[in-house]
């Protein structure tokens, strides 16, 4: 009968500490959403608006705090359009692909000699020049089309190509040029990311 009692007081006991535990956990997680959370809304008041948005994007998948958790989907949703329409407005225009300046003067007369792009609120267009031509031909066009398949970064400006291609654009702040940076491939789930040695294109503003 004692042994019994011992068994059932010691498992009462082990019961009520894991679920002390448990309580302390979820506490943390809900602490550390709202931690994230503030931090997003104060990155939002100080105009970091890509900070801002992985700090909502973060917030709105963990912690118990529906209230925390609706806000901050409504934000980031927010955000991500500002930041895609920002980004557009940035890259649009024509960029020549950079090259050495002796590349063109040694390639066969029926060779490409330049390559060049052309992008619009929506479109990306591709352009190769042949000496013999001596004018831009239209090689490719592809939509411009941000993915909302997701992606280890939480980055809302990646561009998904027909093939399912994922490339990153952007602007270098140190040289003004374009930068074309591929990511991986698109799939139904989310998308496959290279790690390293990804291609990187880098292009300069045509006037």
């Amino acid at each position: 009968m004692l042994k019994k009692l011992v068994l059932t007081l010691l498992l009462t006991f082990s019961l009520n500490l894991f679920a002390q535990e448990e309580k302390e956990e979820i506490f943390d997680i809900d602490s550390r959403q709202k931690e994230v959370f503030l931090n997003a809304e104060t990155a939002l008041k100080d105009q970091e608006l890509n900070r801002a948005y992985a700090f909502f994007s973060l917030a709105q998948n963990f912690g118990s705090n529906k209230e925390i958790k609706d806000l901050s989907l409504k934000k980031s949703d927010s955000l991500k359009v500002i930041l895609r329409t920002n980004l557009t407005k940035e890259i649009t225009g024509n960029w020549k692909l950079i090259t050495a300046e002796s590349w063109a003067m040694r390639e066969p007369s029926d060779s490409v000699v330049a390559k060049m792009i052309t992008i619009n609120p929506d479109q990306i267009l591709f352009y190769e020049l042949y000496p013999k031509t001596k004018k831009w031909s239209l090689i490719k066009t592809e939509k411009l089309v941000f993915t909302d398949k997701p992606n280890m970064s939480s980055d809302p400006l990646y561009i998904s190509y027909s093939n399912k291609d994922v490339w990153s654009y952007y602007i270098d702040k140190t040289s003004g040029g374009l930068i074309a940076y591929f990511i991986g491939q698109e799939h139904n789930t989310g998308i496959s990311e290279i790690i390293c040695g990804n291609t990187k294109i880098e292009y300069f503003k045509l006037q």
